[in-house]
């Protein structure tokens, strides 16, 4: 459907950066975009947030992480006094510096490689929105990570969330392009919150998986289990969500070698066998295998026949309560007339 619009009866009107349309406007909340527009409205060159918030009927808490959002994407600058609470309004073209660069992070308090325990004990890092938008206006790299961010989860993130990312950056050391990396990942598990985010990389930290490179090769392997495990639920017809035990088996074929080939043999031979899908069963055949260096399927055929000839040779051999050379001597000079038999 085509409109047509006049806009020419609302009198006075403002300007609005065109890339907050064509760029952000599908990852900015709504709270943020009403925000924005009463400072573009606004003929003053300060802004205070209580003022704002009035005006756009929203509380002073979400006027200032809408600032923060709104200067984090480079469409505003700030001139900040006394913690946020006012705006200086420009429209600005903020250059991005390499991600891959990294410098050092802003903050009071020294940023350290921070001890074992410390991740252990779930240490919460807060900051306060006043703190965010200091070091993200001296970091370029900290600004650029949040900027991207909201475009891989497809959202928009909140000053609680920028908390928790400058955490991974500042006090774990992750640096940007790996966080994005991350990020990316975690939207391919459909899985588009911080919160998830930070857990995974807190993980990884925990294991000693920290640079760009060790994220990627920790990404290629949990994407192939990932990729493996969808197979392997499929070849056994289970829509239920595999169980942890499940999916510990499922990653122990994996790297035992097993191909999704052999999991289907293992599989039809649980059922014959079984007339159920039993991981243990199927685990105890595989593992057989393994034992065996059997990893191909002409080789578990080679080994079947192997079995039933043993098998039948095993019972061709069994020894009779009787002896056969005897019965057969027996037999050759038994006369029926004198048996009386006749």
């Amino acid at each position: 459907m085509k409109y047509t619009f006049d806009c020419d009866h609302w009198g006075s009107s403002f300007s609005v950066p065109s890339k907050v349309v064509d760029k952000y406007i599908k990852l900015s909340d709504g709270d943020f975009v009403k925000v924005l527009l009463c400072i573009l409205c606004s003929t003053e060159r300060e802004c205070d947030s209580a003022k704002l918030a009035e005006k756009s009927g929203l509380s002073e808490n979400t006027v200032i992480d809408a600032v923060t959002h709104w200067v984090s994407l480079g469409v505003i600058t700030t001139e900040r006094s006394d913690m946020a609470k006012s705006a200086q309004v420009k429209a600005v073209s903020t250059p991005v510096s390499d991600p891959e660069t990294k410098t050092e992070p802003v903050s009071k308090v020294e940023a350290v490689a921070p001890k074992r325990q410390s991740v252990s004990n779930k240490l919460c890092i807060r900051y306060k929105n006043s703190e965010i938008l200091e070091k993200q206006q001296k970091d370029p790299n900290l600004a650029h990570l949040f900027d991207e961010i909201q475009t891989v989860l497809q959202r928009t993130i909140n000053g609680t969330e920028q908390g928790e990312l400058l955490a991974l950056y500042e006090y774990y050391r992750f640096d940007a392009a790996s966080i994005l990396l991350a990020a990316e990942y975690c939207v391919s598990l459909e899985k588009h919150n911080v919160s998830y985010l930070v857990t995974v990389m807190r993980g990884w930290f925990e294991q000693d998986i920290c640079t760009y490179q060790q994220i990627e090769q920790e990404i290629i392997r949990l994407s192939n289990i990932k990729k493996y495990e969808f197979k392997v639920l499929k070849i056994f017809g289970q829509t239920a969500k595999p169980s942890k035990q499940q999916l510990e088996f499922i990653e122990k074929w994996l790297t035992m070698g097993f191909t999704v080939e052999m999991l289907e043999i293992a599989y039809n031979k649980c059922v014959d066998n079984t007339n159920k899908l039993n991981y243990k069963y199927i685990d105890t055949i595989l593992s057989n295998w393994a034992g065996k260096s059997i990893t191909t399927p002409e080789q578990v055929t080679h080994e079947d026949e192997k079995y039933h000839t043993s098998k039948k040779n095993k019972n061709t051999n069994k020894q009779t309560s009787y002896n056969l050379d005897d019965f057969e001597k027996f037999a050759m000079n038994f006369d029926l007339e004198k048996s009386g038999k006749l």
